[in-house]
């Protein structure tokens, strides 16, 4: 079965090690993937990395009406030039184009919603989706999109998945903690992912000041970067404010890290501040790797994090709750030690990338057969 996947961004974040990850254990017995998408970036080089040969195709907003339909012309050849079974949409700046060029060659194709739905957003894969034959979404709370619609019977919820070779509890803590100069019983609180809209940065580092002013002894960590130009004077905040608490040397920041397994398994607690994430590939990786987690109780969060028994669960926007949160699993140490072997024992259940991939080969199946 030849795949063409479909992706619009070019540089790596959730959605893109989501990829990257299913390329990097599909069966090439079963599937020879090809990919489409911007031939420069972070993800671009990384695929190279991986054997994978880049297509280039050019994606942008739907209004673009002349460049959809050269991305449509781009997209046909290559199907029919190559044979190609099956479109896998990996965004929303992919699916119309991938569902009309679908139709034109008569072959199947699969739509990858990961995320929600922002208040004051027009659904535009809710309204194009006759367009797709699967629509295949990383949690329950990004399938309701589709509920209503005559979308939602051809709908269905893959959770997303992890290494658990890489991510694991017997990945060592002492690496990271060496590095950072912490000794061992010193608590490590860390955020980990995208610094953007609505990721929940601002209210990480508000609740580290409160805590730090209320005379905490343990150390934030502020791990991550802007990967979109409009999110730069984000960044530049989250330093301002902490420089004017005086707090440098308690919150640190350390960028955008490739050591991810490293970097959980030497925090004492991951904070989860993020106020709408689908299916947050951080919090897959925190379980597996068995570090307790505090989290907003929002988007696809719940589907992962368990309240009181993976984790601790706070409503998104609401600093003084998140501040007590974390609060409490500083001061339990045993609390902590149940919640990372409980979210390790649900990592190696749900979300091993066996399982993943499995599923994803069912639904491929199912779709060309239709």
């Amino acid at each position: 079965m030849k795949i063409l996947y479909l992706h619009h961004e070019s540089e790596i974040s959730g959605a893109e090690r989501s990829l990257r990850l299913l390329f990097r254990h599909l069966d090439r017995s079963r599937v020879a993937p090809w990919f489409g998408g911007a031939p420069d970036g972070s993800f671009a080089q990384a695929l190279r990395s991986d054997g994978m040969v880049i297509q280039p195709i050019a994606f942008g907003r739907l209004r673009n009406l002349p460049l959809l339909m050269r991305t449509v012309r781009r997209i046909v050849k290559l199907v029919r030039t190559h044979r190609i079974d099956l479109l896998h949409a990996n965004g929303p700046q992919t699916n119309v184009a991938a569902g009309v060029a679908g139709v034109l060659c008569r072959i199947p194709v699969l739509w990858h919603v990961r995320a929600p739905l922002y208040e004051g957003m027009w659904d535009v894969d809710r309204f194009f989706s006759g367009l797709a034959t699967r629509i295949v979404c990383n949690s329950d709370a990004v399938r309701e999109r589709f509920r209503g619609s005559r979308a939602w019977d051809k709908s269905l919820t893959v959770l997303n998945a992890v290494d658990l070779r890489e991510f694991n509890p017997e990945v060592p803590r002492e690496p990271f903690r060496r590095e950072q100069r912490l000794a061992q019983d010193d608590v490590a609180i860390g955020i980990v992912g995208r610094i953007g809209y609505k990721k929940g940065y601002e209210e990480f580092v508000g609740a580290a000041i409160r805590l730090l002013r209320a005379g905490s002894r343990a150390t934030f960590f502020v791990v991550g970067d802007a990967i979109f130009p409009s999110d730069a004077w984000r960044v530049e905040a989250l330093h301002r404010q902490v420089k004017d608490a005086g707090m440098d040397d308690r919150i640190r920041f350390l960028g955008y890290r490739k050591d991810v397994a490293s970097v959980l398994r030497g925090l004492d607690v991951l904070v989860h501040a993020s106020e709408q994430d689908a299916c947050s590939r951080v919090l897959c990786e925190a379980l597996a790797s068995g570090t307790a987690i505090v989290a907003t109780k929002s988007g696809g969060t719940p589907e992962l994090v368990r309240d009181g028994r993976e984790g601790i669960l706070v409503p998104p926007g609401d600093v003084p709750t998140l501040t007590g949160g974390i609060e409490r699993l500083i001061g339990d140490p045993t609390l902590c030690v149940q919640f990372r072997s409980a979210g390790a024992a649900r990592a190696r259940e749900h979300f091993g990338i066996g399982r993943y991939v499995n599923d994803m080969m069912a639904i491929y199946e199912a779709a060309v057969r239709s």
